[in-house]
């Protein structure tokens, strides 16, 4: 614990994630920062289900990821298509090592019903083409890792449970660096976290995370480890 960070790297974030993803002109390209194992840019490799409503991945061997609808989720009917994905991370875990996969494994809470067999799922899934995850610095590196997406493509730059991690400060930076991006910015974090973003009328966290596109529109309610969506947008 003294030689390692907090990683958390849930998939079934994906699910909390791909409503918004898939309202966007495709083809897609991917940056997550604070991407950790890379489990969560794979949205192409699970299967989902919210509460019924499938939408089916190539590989039937995909793992499926579950997760309750409550209000107006724009579910869509398939996946949409990414063309180049990539993570930042200051510490990356290697998804092919025994080792980081045994840390990451340590970092799902006892009690969490079917989390740690989700992971070891989704790292199976991941193995079979490791998702690449670079060294690097948010605050830094984000616009030299941009400058290489692909032309043409949508790019996407998302996170989790990231900012939190960072000063106020350094969240102001970051949210200017994005800003000046040709690019859609989606946030999954708490409440109060991401800049210009107000804590929702009523709030006494701990509690949901906010779903925000390009710091401005908050899209939906998420769990924190995507057991449940709330759609907020009409």
């Amino acid at each position: 614990m003294l030689a390692r960070r907090t990683q958390t790297n849930e998939p079934a974030r994906c699910a909390t994630l791909l409503p918004a993803l898939a309202q966007l002109t495709e083809p897609v390209a991917l940056i997550e920062v604070g991407a950790s194992a890379g489990l969560t840019l794979l949205f192409d490799r699970y299967s989902y289900d919210y509460d019924g409503q499938q939408v089916a991945a190539p590989d039937g061997a995909a793992p499926v990821l579950r997760c309750g609808v409550r209000g107006p989720v724009p579910v869509p009917d398939q996946v949409p298509a990414i063309v180049w994905r990539a993570g930042l991370d200051l510490n990356p875990l290697d998804v092919t090592s025994d080792d980081d996969m045994h840390w990451l494994s340590c970092l799902v809470w006892p009690g969490e019903g079917d989390r740690e067999q989700r992971l070891a799922a989704a790292i199976t899934a991941a193995r079979r083409d490791p998702p690449p995850v670079y060294r690097g610095d948010l605050r830094t590196d984000l616009v030299a890792l941009a400058d290489r997406a692909p032309a043409g493509a949508t790019l996407v730059i998302y996170h989790s449970a990231v900012l939190a991690y960072l000063s106020a400060h350094d969240r102001q930076q970051f949210a200017r660096t994005v800003r000046e991006l040709d690019c859609v910015w989606l946030a999954n974090e708490a409440p109060g976290v991401v800049p210009g973003v107000p804590e929702p009328a009523g709030y006494r966290g701990p509690g949901p995370f906010l779903l925000v596109r390009d710091g401005e529109a908050t899209l939906a309610m998420t769990e924190g480890h995507g057991g449940w969506v709330h759609w907020l947008q009409v």
